[in-house]
């Protein structure tokens, strides 16, 4: 993996903002990458459009001088910690101002909290994980409350044995080299026959056995060839790839999931595909999803 030198930390100033950012300051003084902030100021303005009733510009801009404020003391707070970076002012959604700025600075890495606020009271970055994931053009780290404020002891990741998990693999590693973490291989053996079930036709015991022994045989492979960590582990989870992700980290107490972006789709998906999206709604802690040739 590509050693970290500027990270995008996207804050709301909710507590999920503040998990994220105390996670992106371990992460920036650990690898000695700058930490750039990024605060997107959202005022939603479409229930007063059919009344031609406008925000008052003194009430944005309040909003906007209060946002630069407290950016300004998220930065410090990290240059108390030894972390030096910039703070930027968005005025678009989101998920696209994460984008944007992720490409405007070229970070190697997006920490977002996993939940904001919402409803009326949404004027700030909200939760936008799952868009940041989709819309991010390098990875992107989603910070459960509370989550990764030290250096994780434990990381699971998906393997599916595609290009896209190859990737995810590779960051999973450096990751447990850099923190001394236990290292967790989960392959999800999913084989779906929704084309047979209408005929009452079952697959043979046999065809389900060769391919649990087959990706049993590659995991053990890769797991040896694995230097630099202390404590490799695997499993093959007879279950759909999220569901197989999630009971791991759960039954690990993983402090971090990594996943690839993408993975094996269609009649091949037969493993562990592209997951990060709906493992970051249910993980129990946070996910890592690495964009491919970003890591």
């Amino acid at each position: 993996m590509k050693r970290p030198e500027k990270l995008l930390i996207a804050t709301d100033f909710s507590d999920s903002g503040r998990a994220a950012e105390a996670a992106a300051i371990t992460l920036a003084s650990r690898f000695g990458a700058e930490l750039h902030w990024l605060h997107a100021l959202e005022v939603p303005l479409p229930i007063f459009e059919p009344y031609a009733v406008a925000v008052p510009e003194a009430t944005i801009g309040a909003a906007r001088s209060s946002a630069k404020e407290k950016l300004d003391q998220a930065a410090k707070r990290a240059q108390e910690a030894g972390v030096e970076g910039t703070t930027y002012l968005g005025e678009v959604p989101a998920a696209y101002a994460i984008a944007d700025r992720a490409k405007e600075i070229g970070a190697d890495l997006v920490v977002v909290g996993t939940h904001g606020h919402t409803g009326i009271k949404r004027v700030v970055l909200g939760s936008v994980a799952e868009h940041a994931v989709k819309l991010s053009p390098c990875s992107v780290l989603t910070v459960k409350d509370g989550a990764l404020s030290e250096p994780a002891k434990c990381i699971v990741v998906g393997v599916d044995f595609s290009e896209g998990a190859s990737e995810a693999l590779e960051t999973a590693i450096d990751l447990a080299r850099e923190f001394g973490a236990v290292l967790h291989l989960v392959h999800a053996l999913d084989l779906r026959i929704p084309f047979v079930t209408p005929y009452e036709v079952s697959v043979p015991d046999n065809v389900i056995e060769r391919a649990h022994s087959e990706a049993v045989s590659k995991l053990e492979e890769m797991a040896k060839k694995i230097t630099g960590v202390d404590v490799v582990k695997h499993e093959v989870r007879s279950a759909p790839p999220s569901f197989a992700l999630i009971d791991a980290a759960t039954d690990h107490e993983a402090d971090l999931v990594v996943t690839g972006s993408r993975g094996l789709t269609g009649l091949k998906h037969m493993v562990l595909g592209s997951v990060a999206e709906r493992t970051l709604r249910s993980a129990p802690c946070s996910v890592l999803t690495v964009r491919p040739n970003a890591s």
